[in-house]
């Protein structure tokens, strides 16, 4: 009687430590494999939203405001902090008031601190050709005017310690940051594959980035590009090229 009382303590024992070995690795699984949906939901949402900032570039000739203004609106499914109070069409509507104001996160925006935007777009325009009307016959090998746009959106990893994760393995991997824990698990990685990069080398996405998981925003960049044909001229002095923020 004894020895299966014993047995049974024993079981119950090795039946805990097996669960608290188990469980936080599982229940990471879990949450990574949520913030992965929300990531890949955002991703898609930026494919669309590329394609509006394009038509924007194309519609209002390369003028910022619209452009910046269409990226968001398309973003705005993907954004968190909508609030719970109000109907659906009402939520959507405060964010959209309250995004398009400043082009900056939510959560910046509910710290008042932070220069970091939400969209960042880069529009260049090909096939321009001054002095010639616009609606000129082309010749065979002339090129038809078109704006290039490619945005990032400084997307808000939001699960808890799963955004940690993901934003620090992403500055590990792309700027050559080691972890704040002083432990770098892409070292060896990078060590075959040449030397370290750093933030200074960079494009100016992966710096903003840096600077927003800084502050505490965790982050990772999603880029997305698309052309579209000029639907008129760019207005009289815009730029060919520029960044829209």
């Amino acid at each position: 009687m004894r020895r299966s009382r014993r047995g049974e303590a024993r079981q119950r024992g090795q039946a805990a430590v097996e669960s608290a070995l188990v469980l936080p690795l599982t229940v990471f699984l879990l949450l990574g494999a949520l913030q992965l949906a929300l990531s890949h939901q955002a991703r898609l949402l930026n494919e669309y939203a590329a394609f509006k900032v394009a038509r924007a570039a194309s519609v209002y000739r390369l003028d910022c405001e619209p452009m910046v203004r269409a990226a968001v609106l398309a973003l705005i499914p993907s954004l968190s902090r909508t609030g719970a109070d109000g109907a659906p069409p009402q939520k959507f509507i405060r964010v959209a008031r309250q995004v398009l104001r400043e082009n900056r996160p939510l959560a910046f925006a509910f710290q008042g601190a932070g220069p970091i935007p939400l969209v960042r777009i880069h529009y260049r325009l090909s096939g321009f050709r001054p002095g010639v009307p616009f609606d000129a016959q082309l010749g065979p090998e002339e090129r038809t005017l078109k704006a290039h746009v490619r945005l990032a959106y400084f997307h808000e990893l939001r699960i808890p310690f799963a955004g940690w994760i993901v934003s620090r393995v992403w500055l590990a991997s792309q700027t050559g940051r080691a972890w704040a824990l002083g432990a770098d698990p892409l070292t060896p990685v990078r060590r075959t594959a040449g030397r370290v990069r750093r933030a200074s080398e960079t494009s100016p996405d992966w710096v903003l980035a840096s600077q927003a998981i800084d502050q505490g925003y965790f982050t990772v960049p999603l880029v997305s590009t698309w052309s579209l044909r000029m639907m008129s001229d760019p207005l009289p002095g815009a730029p060919l090229e520029g960044v829209c923020e």
